[in-house]
């Protein structure tokens, strides 16, 4: 078998929130597949919206390289306070989906934790309960006086790591009103130790100074696999809610998103 014909391979990277953005799937399939949000953009334009059936709220991933590429805006109703959520182009797509499955499926009696005590339990650095730093000094998170998050997250720009030199990777940004549980949600999967896999070629050169990458390859067909199964997992968890029959999978692989 020829190099060029073999099956191309992903690599595990960590610390996670230094991956890079992945494959944009991971936040609209499950939004699609199971909550049965609708796809209301119009055909061949760069700009992806997708909307629940109650029009409360809508996510937008827009290429735009002056502006957060993902947005979700809730809109607010008689007593509900609008609020957004908001994340630049190289933020994970598994850790946007912690917040936007959060949000879709509503909160429960377990998911009602204080996004603090998150933090605080993976062990960042905590100054007045309003600033947190990573263990690696990589993010920095703020909460505001007005109840809102800010989330920056640096990288090294030379490959050394007791390198002072950082540059700026991607922000994350919730307005005040936010649901604490989505917030929450999202807080859980940036600390989380688990890796996540990408394309070691597609990666920004500057991530690659500061994450670790495991060489062990792993076949590109188990991250569709991985993408489908978390997708099929949430289906018994949103079994007590009234929804329209579900769209058709689709048989092969879509475009993805790899930076």
């Amino acid at each position: 078998m020829k190099p060029s014909d073999r099956e191309p391979a992903l690599a595990q990277v960590s610390p996670r929130y230094l991956a890079g953005g992945g494959d944009a799937r991971w936040v609209t399939a499950p939004l699609q597949q199971v909550y049965r949000w609708q796809i209301a953009h119009l055909p061949l334009s760069p700009v992806v919206r997708v909307v629940p059936r109650d029009r409360k709220a809508e996510l937008h991933l827009s290429p735009d390289p002056d502006q957060p590429w993902w947005i979700l805006r809730h809109l607010g109703a008689g007593e509900e306070e609008p609020w957004t959520m908001s994340f630049g182009a190289r933020t994970p797509a598994e850790i946007i989906t912690a917040a936007t499955i959060a949000y879709a499926a509503g909160p429960s009696p377990e998911d009602l934790v204080d996004p603090v005590t998150v933090l605080e339990q993976a062990g960042w650095e905590s100054r007045h309960h309003r600033h947190f730093n990573s263990p690696d000094g990589h993010v920095r998170i703020d909460r505001l006086a007005n109840g809102s998050w800010h989330i920056e997250v640096t990288a090294g720009t030379v490959p050394w790591r007791d390198s002072e030199r950082q540059a700026p990777v991607w922000e994350a940004h919730f307005t005040e009103h936010t649901p604490p549980h989505v917030v929450a949600a999202f807080f859980t999967d940036l600390v989380s130790p688990e890796p996540v896999l990408r394309h070691e070629r597609t990666m920004a050169p500057a991530l690659r100074y500061s994450v670790r990458i495991q060489r062990e390859r792993v076949p590109a067909k188990q991250a569709e696999a991985t993408l489908w199964a978390r997708v099929d997992r949430l289906f018994p968890l949103s079994t007590g809610r009234e929804l329209p029959p579900s769209p058709q999978r689709p048989d092969g692989p879509l475009p993805r998103r790899t930076r």
